[in-house]
C-alpha cells in the first residue's frame, strides 16, 4: 500500500539569458558538521561549475558560489530573488537540505500552495529550536502555512515510530523506498501528478546521498536513478518548478554519474516542457 498521507565569488547577473539553466553553489555549516568536512565541501562546492561546464556548458550559466559562513545570507539570498524573478530556473548545489531554508522567504506566497519534493531516504523532519543537519522540512512546514511535504523515496526501515507519527501530524504525503522501485515506475508517476495537480509551484530537494547504498552489503538501499530520472522529466514538464536543490558534501555524490544524470535530465527537458514525462 502507497503511503500517502496528505495532510567569495559571485557572477554578475548581466546578460542572462531567458529559458536558461543557472547553477548556483552554496556551503553552509551546521551541527554536527566538522569543520574539516564543512571546509572540503566548501571547496568541492567552488569547483562545480567547472565540472558542470565540461560535461554540459552550453545549457548552464555560472550563478556563482557563496559561501554562507563568510559570507551574509541576504547577499545569497538577493542575488537568487533576480533569478527566480526571470525565465531562468536556479540549481543549486550544497552540503546540507537546509540551505533550501533561504529560498522559502522567496517563493513563499500567501493563498498559493508551495510544494517541496524531497527525493531522498530521510524525512529531514528533526524538530530543533535552530537548524541542523536533517531539521529542513521541520522549519519549512513550521513557518510557512502555505507549504505542503512529499517525500519520495523514505527508508522505513531507519524511522521511528516517532518520527512517521510526527511527519503525519504535519501533513507530510510520502512513498517509501520500496514503493519507488522501478517495478512501481507507474504508482509513482500517479502519486506525483496527484500531488502536483495540487500545487501552484514546486520546489525540488535531491539527496544526493540516498543515490548510493548505505553500504556495499546493502545495495537495494539505493533509489533508482532511472526513477529519479523520470520524476525529473514529469516534474519539468508539469511547468510549476521554481528551483531545484542537489544536496550533497562529498567528492563521491557530487561528482557522479548519478549527479551527471540528473544535470543531463534537466538540460534536456529545460525549457522544453512539451516532452512527455
Amino acid at each position: 500500500m502507497f503511503g500517502l498521507f496528505r495532510r567569495n565569488k559571485v557572477t554578475s547577473l548581466t546578460g542572462v539569458l531567458s529559458h536558461r539553466l543557472v547553477l548556483l553553489t552554496a556551503s553552509e555549516k551546521l551541527k554536527p558538521m566538522k569543520q574539516v568536512d564543512f571546509e572540503m565541501a566548501d571547496q568541492s562546492l567552488e569547483e562545480a561549475f567547472d565540472w558542470v561546464s565540461d560535461i554540459g556548458g552550453q545549457h548552464w550559466s555560472n550563478g556563482g558560489h557563496f559561501n554562507l559562513v563568510a559570507q551574509p545570507s541576504g547577499q545569497y539570498q538577493l542575488h537568487l530573488s533576480r533569478f527566480l524573478g526571470s525565465e531562468a530556473l536556479p540549481v543549486l548545489l550544497t552540503n546540507n537540505c537546509e540551505t533550501l531554508l533561504h529560498s522559502l522567504p522567496l517563493l513563499n506566497s500567501n493563498h498559493r500552495e508551495l510544494g517541496i519534493i524531497h527525493i531522498g531516504r530521510q524525512f529531514e523532519l528533526t524538530a530543533s529550536l535552530e537548524p541542523v543537519q536533517g531539521s529542513a522540512f521541520h522549519f519549512a512546514l513550521s513557518r510557512y502555512n502555505e507549504c505542503r511535504l512529499f517525500c519520495l523515496g523514505v527508508d522505513l526501515s531507519q524511522q521511528d515510530e516517532r518520527t512517521l507519527e510526527y511527519a503525519e501530524d504535519l501533513g507530510c504525503d510520502w512513498m517509501s523506498l520500496d514503493e519507488c522501485r522501478f517495478s512501481h515506475r507507474l504508482q509513482v508517476k500517479q502519486q506525483l501528478a496527484t500531488y502536483l495537480s495540487h500545487c501552484d509551484e514546486v520546489v525540488v530537494n535531491i539527496d544526493l546521498a540516498s543515490l548510493y547504498p548505505v553500504s556495499r552489503l546493502e545495495r537495494g538501499s539505493a533509489l533508482d536513478i532511472q526513477v529519479v530520472a523520470r520524476m525529473i522529466r514529469q516534474l519539468l514538464f508539469s511547468g510549476k518548478v521554481r528551483q531545484v536543490q542537489l544536496v550533497g558534501y562529498k567528492d563521491k555524490h557530487l561528482y557522479s554519474k548519478q549527479t551527471q544524470i540528473i544535470l543531463h535530465e534537466l538540460a534536456q527537458m529545460f525549457p522544453s516542457t512539451h516532452r512527455a514525462a
